[in-house]
């Protein structure tokens, strides 16, 4: 699933979205396992940072990120995880993710602290995830919220996201185009197929009319062995995001 960014300064919900997959080491030898993450976002005055803990389980899996008010736990066995959200040490979202036998994730049901019930069906072309729906439910009744439909280059990176809501109407298309620097570390579960096989350069996003929303500008740094360090995500509308891996 092409990767999400949020505009609107919420920069954490990107640990809910599909990630990506990561191997153990890289061609030097050294380990891509994360000890720390640093989550950075300043949007006019209102700077965001939250450093997080990373542990992990036996397999390589990522059990937990902690930071100080904020906590994400994952929980898994054989043909599912779950995820729980924590704020202050209150829970405050749950979400069980369903697999199927690629394995990645087929559908996954959340609710939250305020009685909030969403599920998300998953669907596609072989490594490809192609369609996400997402339902919420009201007296029981499941109602689409949106649907999005993503499209690939023959690289494998996901270059178009077309979100639609339930009468089909679009809301946003996203585009993406991509650098030469192969994925090489993740944040959350692996299994998500991954959106793409390459770092992004651009994300652009507009409204169904055509008329532009958001610019994302990317940029990365690295360490002498060629793992990521940081990535800055600096928006048109003067709001910037980073992320910062500090490694085992």
């Amino acid at each position: 699933m092409p990767i999400k960014h949020l505009f609107a300064g919420l920069f954490v919900l990107c640990l809910f979205a599909a990630c990506k997959k990561s191997g153990g080491s890289n061609s030097s030898g050294n380990s891509s396992k994360l000890k720390t993450y640093i989550e950075y976002v300043q949007a006019g005055s209102s700077i965001i940072t939250d450093t997080f803990a990373v542990a992990y389980d036996n397999n390589n899996r990522i059990i937990s990120l902690t930071a100080p008010n904020l906590g994400f736990v994952y929980t898994y066995s054989d043909k599912s995880f779950t995820l729980d959200l924590y704020e202050n040490s209150q829970l405050s979202i749950h979400e069980i993710a369903w697999l199927n036998s690629i394995p990645y994730v087929d559908s996954t049901f959340q609710y939250d602290n305020t009685s909030d019930t969403t599920t998300e069906g998953y669907v596609y072309n072989g490594n490809q995830l192609t369609h996400e729906t997402t339902y919420s439910y009201s007296n029981g009744v499941a109602t689409i919220d949106t649907r999005d439909d993503y499209t690939y280059d023959n690289n494998g990176n996901g270059i178009k996201d077309v979100q639609s809501d339930g009468q089909g109407n679009v809301n946003t298309i996203t585009t993406y185009t991509y650098t030469n620097k192969p994925l090489s570390v993740t944040i959350g579960p692996i299994y998500f197929a991954p959106g793409s096989k390459y770092l992004p350069a651009t994300e652009q996003q507009t409204d169904g009319t055509g008329n532009p929303i958001a610019t994302v500008t990317f940029t990365y740094e690295f360490d002498s062995s060629g793992r990521l360090t940081k990535e800055t995500d600096t928006i048109n509308n003067g709001e910037v995001a980073s992320k910062t891996y500090i490694y085992e």
